[in-house]
């Protein structure tokens, strides 16, 4: 019988949370998380690299970001300071953002919306704001009451809708199809490749 193998995960936000619990359960691999981290933001995932490098030799981590302004992974890795990671910490960046990965499943975001999927991009990764391309389509949907949830109200401050997380999470836990959004994210479907031989028993 294989062994557990426990491991640290520190994401940006609860829907990058959502995510990695359900890319470490496609691996197969017998991971389990002991110990998930929201750092709210990328700034404490990056002031805290030095933090995750030294404590992934009692725990190993996997670490996902956003790509976000950068112009690509490398030049954030070197801007972070986080190339020359030791083997238990794996590092992963959503090209732009983990929306993306998302919208990568185009018939299973149009349906959760309920939009045609007709007008769900079909390169999700080249998006410039995928999070923006993801509100402006649930602002089409026609149920109403799931726009209030996503789209932030008119004159409000908020990048999102009050319960924009918990329920693009839900839609991660229930219907991702994460075997259709790999095809159309390349930096989705590397992280699932790094992920299958982290750690390799």
């Amino acid at each position: 019988m294989t062994s557990v193998q426990s491991i640290a995960v520190i994401v940006e936000d609860e829907l990058s949370g959502a995510v990695m619990r359900r890319l470490i359960a496609a691996t197969g691999r017998n991971f389990v998380i002991d110990r998930m981290i929201n750092a709210r933001g990328h700034g404490q995932i990056k002031s805290g690299i030095g933090k995750f490098r030294t404590s992934s030799y009692a725990l190993p981590h996997v670490v996902l970001t956003d790509l976000d302004r950068y112009p690509c992974p490398p030049a954030l890795l070197d801007n972070w300071g986080a190339t020359d990671l030791p083997p238990q910490l794996l590092f992963r960046i959503a090209v732009r953002e983990v929306e993306a990965w998302l919208l990568a499943d185009r018939e299973g975001i149009a349906e959760f919306l309920h939009v045609a999927v007709s007008k769900v991009p079909h390169a999700p990764e080249a998006e410039d704001d995928p999070k923006r391309t993801l509100i402006n389509l649930a602002r089409r949907s026609r149920k109403k009451r799931l726009a209030q949830e996503l789209v932030p109200a008119p004159g409000s401050a908020a990048p999102i809708g009050p319960l924009y997380n918990a329920r693009l999470s839900e839609f991660v836990n229930d219907r991702w199809d994460v075997d259709q959004a790999k095809l159309l994210a390349d930096s989705l479907s590397r992280t699932l490749n790094r992920l299958s031989v982290f750690l390799p028993g």
